[in-house]
């Protein structure tokens, strides 16, 4: 699996190098921006490339690993969904910097993970504090201690959307 890891990235990395440039001259155009002013920008969005990459992988590789999923009814899927995806990017990034020294790694607080669910139609009445959270990831980090943990962690969660 590694190989075919290798030539995704390499496709990637080719498709941004022709996507970039293009990018940016047309937004300059669009914006009339200067140099100074797109490089700056560029580096701010690329800071956030890798943190949207791993949330994303994580909800498709969580909705490979849980068909169930997709029978939820709402809001119960969202929330499964959503929480789970930013427990495990919590987990993932938090390795990426301390074990693997990752600067762009990006952490988010629970204070804007929290407000991230909320900006979802279904989780509108979601009653969660930042403790809740917090909790939820302590014990994510328990189960994740052996393979396959996250999928027995989701199976507790529709449970909390009715308290």
């Amino acid at each position: 699996m590694e190989e075919e890891l290798k030539v995704l990235v390499e496709e990637l990395n080719a498709e941004l190098a022709k996507a970039v440039p293009f990018v940016v001259k047309r937004a300059v155009e669009l914006f009339g921006l200067e140099e100074s002013q797109v490089l700056r920008a560029v580096k701010k969005a690329f800071s956030h490339a890798l943190h949207i990459t791993i949330h994303e992988l994580v909800h498709e590789l969580a909705r490979e690993a849980l068909p169930w999923l997709e029978e939820l009814g709402e809001p119960e899927r969202t929330f499964v969904d959503e929480i789970l995806a930013r427990l495990a990017e919590r987990s993932i990034s938090t390795e990426l910097r301390e074990s693997v020294g990752l600067k762009t790694a990006v952490v988010e607080s629970f204070e804007e993970q929290l407000s991230e669910l909320r900006f979802y139609d279904q989780l509108k009445e979601l009653r969660m504090s930042m403790e809740d959270l917090k909790g939820l990831y302590q014990e994510f980090l328990k189960f994740t201690e052996k393979t396959g943990g996250a999928c027995e962690f989701a199976r507790f969660l529709p449970s909390l959307v009715k308290q």
